[in-house]
């Protein structure tokens, strides 16, 4: 592509992506929405189990508690319960838990969104929960639980994106997608290395998840990469599938 052309691609991709960016990020939204729903009803679980009120707005969900709404155990093979690794994204131990994973998910969802639509950011939270899930109940950790693993995920796509299709993006726009998150991954990986209550195998098994779906997905933003009306419904009942088996165990 003459010089010519690939400016105006960068031109197009630009207006697209700020097009995209000033939407309400629906999705990002009601991910957010929803996992704030899930931890305030754990708090009305535990209270209505006789914790303390000051426990319950300032102090850690009691495990028993996460246990019983489907946090990722180290036994869930044994029991057959492997909804397990899933149902645990959707449960915080505490306000400031939940509140570090609403604030990531929100920062990276708003432009992934935008790159990708609603319906794949759904997709992309789930299924990299579920390979965060799995990397940690591989490395035995007891009892997991939180949004982080799709938090990650979310983190992989965004730089599976740039590694795909950087070259078709405006170098400065280009940055978003790669060395300005390196350092934020970085950290907190480190950050699992230091504080031995992270659990970083859920962190690596969803970064991982959504590089390798992040590199499949087409998106709505370069020329030439958008995936087909099929696909794009496929994935938005992929996405349904994930929430609903997500919440299967709060309701039961």
């Amino acid at each position: 592509m003459s010089d010519v052309g690939t400016e105006r691609s960068w031109e197009r991709a630009e207006k697209r992506l700020d097009h995209y960016l000033r939407a309400s990020p629906r999705g990002s939204i009601a991910l957010c929405v929803l996992l704030s729903a899930t931890y305030v009803w754990s708090c009305v679980l535990d209270a209505m189990r006789g914790q303390p009120l000051w426990r319950v707005v300032g102090w850690n969900r009691s495990a028993a508690l996460m246990d019983a709404l489907g946090g990722r155990t180290a036994g869930l093979a044994e029991t057959g319960e492997w909804d397990r690794l899933l149902t645990y994204s959707v449960l915080h131990w505490n306000l400031g838990h939940l509140l570090m994973n609403v604030a990531a998910i929100w920062a990276v969802g708003e432009v992934l969104e935008a790159v990708y639509g609603p319906a794949r950011v759904w997709l992309l939270f789930f299924a990299t929960a579920l390979t965060g899930g799995v990397a940690s109940w591989l490395m035995g950790s007891e009892l997991t639980v939180g949004a982080s693993g799709g938090a990650f995920g979310l983190l992989g796509a965004m730089v599976a994106f740039g590694w795909r299709w950087g070259g078709k993006l405006h170098p400065h726009t280009r940055r978003w997608f790669g060395p300005l998150l390196w350092p934020w991954v970085g950290g907190n990986l480190a950050l699992g290395l230091v504080f031995p209550f992270i659990d970083n195998a859920a962190h690596v098994g969803g970064l991982l998840g959504g590089l390798a779906l992040g590199a499949t997905f087409g998106n709505r933003i370069t020329d030439n990469s958008e995936n087909s009306d099929l696909v794009r419904q496929l994935t938005r009942a992929a996405a349904a599938v994930l929430t609903l088996l997500a919440l299967s165990r709060l309701v039961r």
